[in-house]
């Protein structure tokens, strides 16, 4: 799952505290029980909106779609609560209300990550059509990678900037155990170099 699908969801615990009265732990077993395996719900989620309805990290995180089915765990009376259920749950309820734009954020999101690898694999089958404004480190490395080789080290043409990967030897002050890293950089049309650091 990307980074920035994730920063949209938020911790599960903060979602189930939007519940009054509620045993977190037991509600946060029952969520993720209830998302991964379909219990007590008779849920039938996809392997996509299971990935988007929460999310096992050291920090559980969920989404609108998870609020969805804990407001369904909670109306099917399967939420251990300190007092009698409420009628309604206006915050849940507006939180799980947000899941058409989640998922329109998720699929603009995956779309542009899409576009990301489409346009790395067009820089990697041809360097030159590559602009000045597109290079970095990491796009350097792979071109590199695909046209020279794992850990060969030189320079290559890159979109008409000549660009340079070599292994930068760690210094006395790195400390005991410093390892020798792979740097990719260039200079633009000023002179001024740009990428990694020695």
């Amino acid at each position: 799952m990307l980074w920035d699908i994730q920063a949209l969801m938020k911790p599960a615990l903060s979602v189930i505290d939007l519940i009054p009265n509620v045993h977190r732990t037991p509600a946060l077993a029952a969520l993720r029980r209830a998302v991964l395996d379909g219990r007590p719900l008779s849920l039938r989620l996809s392997a996509e909106e299971k990935e988007l309805a929460f999310r096992e990290a050291s920090v559980q995180l969920t989404s609108p779609i998870g609020a969805r089915v804990l407001l369904a765990l909670y109306r099917g009376g399967h939420l251990k609560l300190k007092k009698p259920p409420q009628k309604s749950l206006p915050a849940l309820e507006a939180y799980a209300a947000t899941e058409e734009s989640f998922r329109a954020e998720v699929a603009r999101i995956l779309a542009a990550e899409d576009a990301r690898r489409e346009r790395l694999a067009e820089i990697v089958a041809d360097p030159a059509c590559a602009r000045p404004e597109e290079l970095s480190p990491y796009l350097i490395d792979k071109v590199m990678t695909a046209h020279l080789g794992h850990n060969v080290f030189g320079q290559l043409q890159i979109g008409g900037v000549t660009c340079h990967r070599a292994l930068s030897q760690p210094s006395a002050s790195d400390g005991l155990r410093a390892e020798s890293r792979v740097i990719c950089w260039w200079h633009d049309d000023a002179g001024h170099r740009h990428g990694d650091t020695d």
